[in-house]
């Protein structure tokens, strides 16, 4: 498997466990009553799925997109060797400029 897929498969799991679990912290704590309210539901195991997929698919992107930022491997000349993120720090775009074909 190439090192990219590899990259991106284990921080979007990562981002994902860590979804799965604060809605889990979410029903067991039954923060405004969302686990009573799922309790009411047709299909409360339908919710929960839904639930759970919207919050790890969320976390599975703000996961992947920290540790594509905080990367040190780009190459870069900024003091922590990435450039895309001292542009990013300093409120600039983080995407990639011009490529030499030299």
């Amino acid at each position: 498997m190439p090192p990219l897929i590899r990259f991106l498969l284990k921080w979007s799991l990562i981002g994902m466990a860590a979804g799965w679990l604060f809605v889990a912290m979410l029903l067991a704590v039954d923060i405004g009553g969302v686990w009573t309210l799922l309790g009411k539901a047709e299909s409360p195991l339908l919710w929960v799925f839904v639930f759970g997929f919207s919050f790890g698919i969320s976390f599975a992107q703000v996961t992947v997109l920290a540790a594509v930022l905080l990367r040190d491997d780009f190459g870069g000349r900024g003091p922590s060797g990435n450039d895309r993120l001292e542009r990013w720090k300093a409120g600039g775009s983080a995407e990639l400029g011009p490529v030499d074909e030299a």
